[in-house]
């Protein structure tokens, strides 16, 4: 009779912090995406800095990744919804930082300008966390132990070994699996508007850390783990682009010299 009582009282408390994890994921802050700068000189030597007009990006993420998926054990996120911006627009403006911060080509505000159009077909841009089903077995018994040990009477026992398993849901922190996926599919363009060069690249990035049954930590996992998820994708892509442009690099203009 206690121990139902105190299944009872457990199972009711612990239902009410999976709806409030699940609203407290459906109120979250707009997240933002911090791109890390990182200046890596991948100039062409001798040739002549060819000038790119970024043309488009156009979105082609499965369903999954744009509606988001999961509460509790494998999270598919962010939905676009949570984002501060279009994943489009996050990614053109991480490409054109980092071709910036490579020195490899001009950006030009307009196609006319342009040696080359270069348009991205953004396949994935997502993170996921994975958690077991014995983390929250785990933490509740923990809490709820010490909870009916500490209690005064079978009730008072009862009552708060339930309170005190989702106490331990919610503060104890387990290893938690989680990942997050770019993969970026350019293409190049001369002025006639023929494909000189198109590559796809994939950027991975798997992680654990310490993360409680209940909480999600969407921001952070996208900053630490989106951003070099894509860092990876645009290295490879932008190693994969020089060897192009070196290939059909024009020589430098000689310096003019006065006697």
């Amino acid at each position: 009779m206690k121990r139902n009582l105190w299944m009872r009282g457990a199972a009711g408390l612990a239902a009410i912090v999976m709806v409030a994890t699940v609203l407290g994921g459906c109120g979250a802050q707009r997240i933002t995406f911090l791109y890390p700068d990182e200046s890596v000189n991948m100039a062409l030597v001798g040739s002549r800095t060819p000038a790119i007009y970024i043309d488009s990006v156009t979105d082609m993420r499965p369903p999954l990744q744009r509606q988001g998926q999961g509460h509790f054990f494998t999270i598919t996120f962010p939905k676009d919804t949570s984002w501060e911006a279009p994943p489009t627009r996050l990614y053109a403006e991480a490409l054109a930082q980092d071709l910036e911060q490579t020195g490899l080509v001009e950006l030009v505000p307009l196609a006319s300008q342009a040696d080359y159009l270069l348009s991205a077909d953004l396949l994935s841009f997502s993170c996921e966390l994975h958690r077991s089903r014995t983390s929250y077995l785990l933490t509740g018994l923990i809490g709820g132990a010490a909870g009916f040990a500490l209690g005064s009477d079978s009730s008072h026992r009862a009552k708060l070994g339930a309170a005190m398993a989702v106490a331990g849901m919610m503060a104890i922190p387990v290893p938690t699996s989680h990942r997050a996926e770019a993969e970026v599919r350019l293409t190049l363009r001369d002025r006639r508007g023929e494909i000189v060069w198109q590559k796809s690249c994939l950027g991975e990035v798997d992680d654990r850390s310490y993360i409680t049954p209940t909480a999600r930590q969407d921001q952070q996992l996208v900053t630490r783990n989106l951003t070099r998820a894509v860092k990876r994708a645009n290295a490879c892509l932008i190693g994969q682009l020089r060897q192009t442009l070196g290939e059909r690099a024009a020589p430098a203009p000689a310096d003019s010299t006065t006697n």
